[in-house]
């Protein structure tokens, strides 16, 4: 059997960890987008690098100092919701409504800005104290582990040991926890949204049939807008009615074979640690802007704390990677490959001259930069351009020393006179 265990509410109910005044009460952790990173005080800005197995952004900031005032800015309250507890979803409060409006649905609301670092460092223990209890173990976002117990704990067993996991879990973390098992990983998964809060639930795979009768399509892990827009095209509203759609579902190539084999729970999907990271990247969104030396301001900002990211996790990429995420919806995204030794100068510039390139809707406002890293190699078997090498080398060195001196006192200790 596997089991997928979700804790509930992870942001409030880690804070609730540190806070026991929290408990009972509607509580919720918001978010600002660019609270830090664009600013220019940042003589208190710190960083901190996410382990690669907790599936969480590769780049942490944050100040030390008043919070307070977080999410007010000239008298405005400014952010979004990102979880909430029970007692505020009772009052209407949902993941992405904006503060102002949960504030006005619920007045008790205790809203706290996020400490991303308390929340990375209790995923990376609960992984680290599942993978001594149970010998396979995936983390599959920073708060949802599956665990694979076949061959070691009877199928007649696993419900009874589900809560003793539950309980040890709660005494060790002081974290609430909902655990769903079935035979395959994604009716486990969907297991876990009846088990919640705080519960667990078996779908035998006999029972499964029975399960899935009534639930809508879309509270399947995996099924998307898209699919969900195609699957109700067809008068597909149920997972029974995908249940029966079998021979229509393969037709639709691999992804509607795997889409029926994970409902019908006939899938071999395996429970396996992740491998080693393909890519790191860092987004930030932000109001409207139309000022295109102003983006460029901020894609040099998010390449400076990008190459400090690949500093930090020892990382060589040879792949850039750019997303503009315009205000009315358009897009505009490239890669692009080269053979140049890696430094923070050469990244700088290769993403401007990105931007510049794909930048399609020059009168429209931008409103999210996404840039990214990938396929990345080691020194041994790598050829670079004989004709910037020695330039690159320097470079490297240079910002080496740069990187050392800003993981010690602070990422912006030393800037590029273009991101002032």
């Amino acid at each position: 059997m596997i089991l997928h265990l979700d804790i509930d509410s992870f942001f409030v109910s880690a804070e609730r960890t540190k806070d026991k005044s929290l408990i009972g009460k509607e509580v919720a952790v918001g978010g600002r987008s660019d609270r830090f990173i664009f600013s220019g005080n940042g003589k208190n800005k710190k960083a901190m690098i996410a382990n690669k197995g907790a599936f969480v952004p590769s780049l942490f900031l944050y100040e030390k100092g008043d919070m307070s005032r977080y999410f007010v800015d000239e008298d405005r309250i400014r952010g979004i919701i990102i979880t909430s507890s029970y007692e505020a979803r009772e009052c209407g409060v949902k993941t992405g409504m904006s503060i102002r409006e949960a504030l006005s649905l619920c007045p008790s609301l205790t809203v706290l800005p996020p400490n991303h670092i308390l929340y990375h460092t209790l995923s990376f223990k609960l992984g680290y104290f599942l993978k001594k209890l149970i010998p396979k173990v995936e983390q599959y976002s920073i708060d949802e582990f599956f665990a694979d117990c076949s061959g070691w704990i009877d199928d007649e067993e696993v419900e009874s040991f589900a809560w003793g996991l539950k309980n040890k879990i709660k005494r060790k973390f002081d974290l609430p926890i909902s655990i769903g098992i079935s035979n395959t990983k994604w009716i486990a998964k969907l297991a876990t949204s009846y088990a919640k809060p705080n519960g667990v639930k078996l779908i035998r795979k006999e029972d499964i049939f029975d399960f899935i009768h009534d639930i809508p399509i879309e509270k399947f892990p995996g099924i998307g807008k898209s699919w969900k827009k195609r699957l109700h095209n067809y008068k597909k509203m149920t997972l029974l009615d995908v249940w029966h759609s079998k021979t229509w579902l393969y037709s639709q190539g691999r992804a509607g074979k795997e889409l029926y084999d994970r409902v019908c729970g006939l899938d071999n999907d395996k429970v396996e640690e992740k491998k080693e990271r393909k890519s790191i990247g860092i987004s930030r969104t932000f109001d409207p802007i139309l000022d295109r030396d102003e983006i460029k301001r901020r894609i040099y900002i998010l390449s400076r704390h990008l190459s400090f990211i690949a500093f930090k996790t020892s990382q060589r990429p040879s792949t850039i990677f750019l997303h503009i995420k315009y205000e009315f919806n358009e897009r505009a995204k490239k890669y692009k490959s080269y053979n140049r030794l890696f430094n923070e100068r050469f990244l700088k510039i290769e993403f401007v001259k990105l931007f510049d390139e794909i930048d399609r809707y020059k009168n429209s406002k931008i409103i999210r930069l996404s840039l990214a890293l990938s396929n990345f190699h080691s020194m041994s078997n790598s050829i670079f351009s004989l004709l910037d090498y020695e330039e690159d080398k320097r470079q490297k060195e240079l910002y080496g020393n740069i990187d050392r001196l800003r993981a010690k006192y602070g990422l912006d200790i030393l800037k590029h006179a273009k991101e002032l």
